[in-house]
């Protein structure tokens, strides 16, 4: 593996063999150059918001993992630039994450115990636990998240879970051993996922549980939402390669269910009791029929979202064609939205801005696009305006709401 370091390139490592294996794994998708698309920048700095990688996904074709071929620094995608996603950040986030506290609080109990998050962001998660435990702890690699989760006097540590020197010296730092963990879209970010899952199950106590969540490739393939792929996470998880990676740290899978949240994520209840799990035959057996080890799948994937391109050009154009002088904006500063801008080839010469409720991306640009990102607020004199749907997961929410800004808006959904 070398690293590359090149201008106007993101430094990165190339992985031909697998990260939970030693299997080798084939590329199977290409989306081209990309950079960090959970980052925005200051508009100063343009040429930084410029540098791309290649955005390559491999196949696995043992376990079933897929991963990216060039492997970017955890230290440039967190703390490079400030990092901009809050888990609090709109109420269908907050909505969710309630959901997760009432579900998991109802399975196990945590009266006395003691609560691990990784990857705890603002801290709005681990606020909630506070409530039912003696402590809850987070570790986040973003600096400016733990000092906003500090605020809110949730015990934050910075750091970077899975890449520390010294297991021990990890474990002392953070207090010994934990009821339970929690690690929700943050393992699919790991550059090492199997010493990741390792340092989970050394501070997990031997009566705990970890429970984390993932978007789950399966309906990443079989939704055609391609954006949900981006440089910040390094694999792509179905139940099958879940399985085969907590085995190497001696966990196993209790329970697994789908959740709604980011487009379909796999919430999974893992410990070091064997279980017998009929959700998670049901799933594997799914993941069989979809053939998401084969090559051919996802050729056929390349062409669909290609066509997806194509169709959504036609789109735009019979949009403006009908109005004067539009305005064109996108709706949601999100990670994926990125992925389909760059992927897409649009940017600030295509759409004038984008509008988010974020005031961490408010005033910023995006990378590689270099649109610049408004307050919602900036809609409400606009005529002809045509808002391209660009987080549509909140679709629904964010049509309503802009609706109530200016009621004579159009709305273009992409995917």
């Amino acid at each position: 593996m070398v690293l590359i370091s090149e201008k106007n390139m993101i430094q990165f490592q190339s992985h031909n063999i697998s990260l939970i294996s030693n299997n080798e794994v084939t590329p199977i998708i290409d989306l081209g150059q990309h950079g960090f698309a959970d980052t925005f920048y200051p508009k100063e700095q343009i040429e930084i918001a410029s540098n791309t990688a290649p955005l390559v996904c491999c196949l696995d074709k043992t376990t079933g993992l897929i991963q990216l071929q060039n492997i970017t620094l955890a230290k440039d995608r967190y703390d490079l630039i400030d990092y901009s996603y809050t888990s609090s950040n709109s109420e269908v986030s907050k909505l969710h994450w309630k959901e997760f506290f009432q579900s998991v609080t109802s399975k196990i109990s945590l009266l006395g115990g003691s609560v691990l998050e990784i990857g705890s962001n603002d801290g709005y998660l681990l606020s909630l636990f506070k409530q039912r435990t003696k402590r809850v702890v987070g570790l986040d690699a973003s600096s400016v998240m733990v000092t906003k989760a500090k605020s809110l006097g949730i015990e934050t540590i910075h750091g970077i879970f899975g890449e520390t020197k010294d297991i021990n010296s990890m474990a002392f730092e953070i207090g010994g051993k934990f009821n339970l963990i929690l690690a929700n879209n943050v393992m699919n970010h790991a550059n090492d996922p199997l010493r990741f899952v390792k340092e989970v199950s050394y501070i997990l106590d031997k009566e705990g549980t970890f429970v984390f969540e993932v978007p789950y490739w399966s309906n990443t393939i079989s939704s055609l939402r391609f954006d949900q792929i981006y440089l910040e996470h390094i694999t792509y998880f179905t139940v099958e390669s879940l399985e085969f990676l907590l085995k190497t740290a001696g966990l196993y899978i209790n329970e697994v269910e789908l959740v709604d949240y980011h487009g379909g994520s796999l919430r999974v209840y893992a410990s070091f009791k064997k279980a017998c799990s009929e959700n998670k035959s049901k799933f594997i057996s799914m993941e069989e029929s979809l053939k998401l080890k084969d090559e051919k799948t996802y050729i056929l994937y390349m062409e669909k979202i290609n066509l997806l391109k194509g169709k959504f050009f036609e789109n735009l154009e019979i949009s403006i064609r009908h109005k004067i002088s539009p305005t064109v904006f996108g709706i949601g500063a999100a990670a994926k939205a990125n992925t389909l801008l760059t992927y897409f080839g649009l940017n600030y010469l295509h759409i004038d801005f984008i509008v988010d409720s974020s005031p961490f991306k408010q005033n910023k640009i995006t990378p590689v696009s270099l649109i610049p990102i408004k307050n919602d607020e900036i809609l409400t004199d606009i005529p002809n305006g045509i808002g391209i749907i660009l987080a549509w997961n909140l679709s629904g929410t964010l049509k309503n709401k802009l609706l109530k800004i200016n009621s004579g808006l159009e709305f273009l959904d992409i995917l």
